[in-house]
């Protein structure tokens, strides 16, 4: 399986683990939000699949600034606070669709034949 493939069914995942999360959120204004990023999820997808290098990095760094943020208020709160389990795991998703979508962007058009593994070839 190569990495645009990967990177497509990492952003279909997104999008609907967010649209569910969408549907069961009792606030309408979170729930509008969420749906929201559940779209972007999906146009994420839509880039990791026609290879638009500039779209994939922008992407990536959205997804890789969310963990720093993340992971920043962590580290200034000095606990995990309410996140707990969870909010790890929601963390190291979104780490792994940034690296996804960095590999993607910095591999670019030649990313349809390039295994996720590159040492494997």
């Amino acid at each position: 399986m190569n990495l645009a493939r990967i990177t497509v069914a990492w952003g279909i995942v997104f999008a609907l683990v967010h649209f569910w999360w969408a549907a069961t959120e009792p606030q309408l204004a979170a729930g509008l939000y969420i749906a929201f990023i559940a779209v972007l999820g999906l146009a994420g997808a839509v880039v990791a699949h026609r290879r638009n290098r500039r779209l994939a990095l922008l992407g990536a760094a959205a997804l890789l600034l969310g963990v720093v943020f993340g992971v920043g208020r962590w580290i200034a709160d000095g606990s995990l606070g309410d996140d707990g389990a969870e909010g790890i795991i929601i963390t190291a998703y979104f780490l792994i669709g940034g690296v996804l979508y960095a590999r993607l962007g910095i591999a670019g058009r030649g990313a349809s034949s390039l295994p996720l593994d590159a040492r494997s070839t």
